[in-house]
């Protein structure tokens, strides 16, 4: 099943609607509740889009969840980067 079929899933969509309440329909960022979504923080391969924890999904509006999709990976990365230079002192 692809990604995109996933979150067409029923159990995709059970998630979100418990995500979502527990965060009592607001973006956990702005307290927005227009357009909201269901935001994956982290990718495990082999894990469908339902069977994450709790913990690594957060509602947000659809701004911060295009900043969350395509600036965080890159500042993730640089950040990572960064940590390890200083660990191995390059």
């Amino acid at each position: 099943m692809t990604y995109k079929e996933q979150l067409r899933d029923k159990r995709w969509k059970a998630k979100q609607k418990q995500i979502k309440a527990r965060d009592k329909g607001k973006c956990v960022l702005c307290g927005s509740t227009l357009n909201l979504h269901v935001h994956h923080l982290y990718y495990i391969p082999g894990l469908n889009a339902w069977e994450y924890e709790d913990e690594g999904l957060k509602t947000v509006c659809n701004l911060h969840h295009e900043l969350l999709t395509f600036e965080l990976p890159k500042l993730a990365g640089i950040i990572a980067f960064e940590i390890l230079m200083k660990q191995f002192n390059l």
